[in-house]
């Protein structure tokens, strides 16, 4: 016989108020992703053979409406300093919309993998500095994020009209922490 363990209400409260926040802000860049480049994520240095490699972790709304995933590898010359962490990003800025090149694009589905050309820095390794990103539409992860959100907002207001979508939203597998 399983016995149900109690949910902490403050853990549940603060759990409930961080997914929200995402949603929001989501939401909020969903809105501007068609006009503005928005990145931030972190940046890491580290040092290499003869040069040291940076990287670029990121989160991006290119001005396409696109949501994308992310790290680009570069090399640097030996001689700059190395920054081992850092929080890196680019606000509000002009589009930097990619090259369309097929049908998913059109609708906002990338995978964008480039290799860029070999470093004039001395390298005693073949690794070149490369590009991968994973994008998405922009309103998917506000659908995403929102249905625990919605379906918390809707079970507070009750009423005749809200209880069949919360039944279809139950049947779909879209449970609420209660």
């Amino acid at each position: 016989m399983k016995t149900e363990v109690p949910r902490s209400p403050r853990r549940l409260g603060i759990l409930r108020a961080l997914w929200c926040a995402l949603f929001l802000g989501f939401l909020g860049m969903w809105a501007l992703s068609y006009d503005f480049y928005t990145s931030f994520g972190i940046d890491t240095d580290r040092r290499g053979e003869l040069s040291a490699i940076q990287a670029h972790l990121r989160f991006r709304w290119t001005g396409n409406g696109s949501f994308m995933v992310g790290a680009d590898q570069f090399w640097l010359a030996s001689w700059k300093p190395l920054d081992r962490f850092d929080l890196g990003g680019a606000f509000f800025k002009p589009p930097r919309r990619p090259r369309v090149r097929s049908t998913w694009n059109r609708m906002g589905f990338w995978l964008i993998r480039e290799r860029y050309p070999y470093s004039k820095l001395p390298l005693q390794v073949s690794e070149l500095a490369s590009s991968t990103w994973l994008g998405v539409p922009s309103w998917l992860p506000v659908v995403l994020t929102g249905l625990w959100p919605v379906r918390w907002w809707l079970q507070l207001r009750g009423g005749p009209l809200v209880n069949p979508l919360l039944e279809r939203l139950r049947r779909w597998g879209i449970r609420s922490a209660h």
